[in-house]
């Protein structure tokens, strides 16, 4: 009677333990960003939940092909778009994260009115939701409403994410990244991008960015190699100072803002 027992034990441990696992590798995060290297800006926490054993997907909203450098030797159009489609493609590859999925909605047009007026930013809705009902995510990322330094497209895309998952009456988590008042500051004084004239990266009060997320040396480490596939939007000068911005601005921790709610967390599942 013993041993029964005992066995009966052991298999409803370990039938518990399968269970666990299952939800563990179950566990899905769907990233809804505007160009190719806008995931950049979340890096380490995607390579660590993808490292974790999480399905972490990524959508681009835009094809990028207005996002002309001059070091990249490109013109603007569909070379572009290709040239930036595959580097999207490489830098999910390097944070270990699913096959990238891509709207391709022209660059800086989201917000430009239509007939049809799904064209554009209702065509981002519209993928969106499809995506949700394909992946049923635990978790959605997104921009916060500031577009983290003010671009209209980041805005939009964080817009249209949002008017999804409110209209949902059992809706995933939806978390906006964002950066606090402190590490904006940190951003605006050491960044040296392309465009670090022309933005100034918004601070949120860091009472209103009570999820953050830690990451590992090695999850910092890919989100440095995804950066690095971007070869036609930084020079590898800026890749470097972009790279020290953010890990000084992040110090090991990316914060986000929860669209409902205002939970404290150090884990976008909890």
């Amino acid at each position: 009677m013993k041993t029964t027992l005992q066995l009966l034990l052991v298999t409803l441990v370990l039938g518990l333990g399968t269970r666990v696992q299952a939800q563990e590798r179950n566990r899905v995060v769907l990233t809804v960003v505007a160009h190719p290297d806008d995931e950049t800006f979340l890096g380490p926490v995607l390579a660590r939940y993808a490292r974790e054993g999480a399905k972490v997907y990524v959508a681009f909203a835009s094809r990028g092909e207005k996002g002309v450098r001059k070091h990249a030797g490109t013109s603007e159009g569909d070379e572009l778009a290709d040239l930036r489609h595959s580097e999207a493609i490489c830098s999910c590859q390097q944070l270990k994260v699913e096959e990238p999925f891509f709207f391709g909605v022209n660059d800086a047009e989201l917000g430009m009115l239509t007939q049809p007026l799904d064209k554009n930013i209702q065509k981002v809705a519209n993928e969106v939701e499809k995506l949700i009902a394909k992946l049923n995510p635990d978790v959605i990322l997104t921009w916060g409403p500031e577009g983290g330094y003010g671009h209209l497209d980041h805005r939009l895309v964080s817009s249209a994410v949002t008017q999804v998952v409110q209209a949902m009456k059992t809706p995933p988590r939806l978390f906006y990244v964002g950066f606090s008042t402190d590490q904006a500051k940190v951003m605006n004084e050491t960044n040296s991008g392309p465009w670090h004239n022309e933005y100034t990266w918004h601070a949120t009060d860091p009472a209103r960015l009570p999820v953050r997320v830690a990451y590992s040396t090695a999850d910092q480490q890919a989100s440095h190699r995804a950066l690095e596939c971007h070869k036609t939007q930084w020079t590898p000068e800026e890749m470097q100072n972009l790279q020290r911005s953010l890990d000084a601005a992040w110090n090991g921790r990316v914060f986000f803002r929860p669209w409902f709610g205002n939970h404290a967390s150090k884990d976008l599942f909890r």
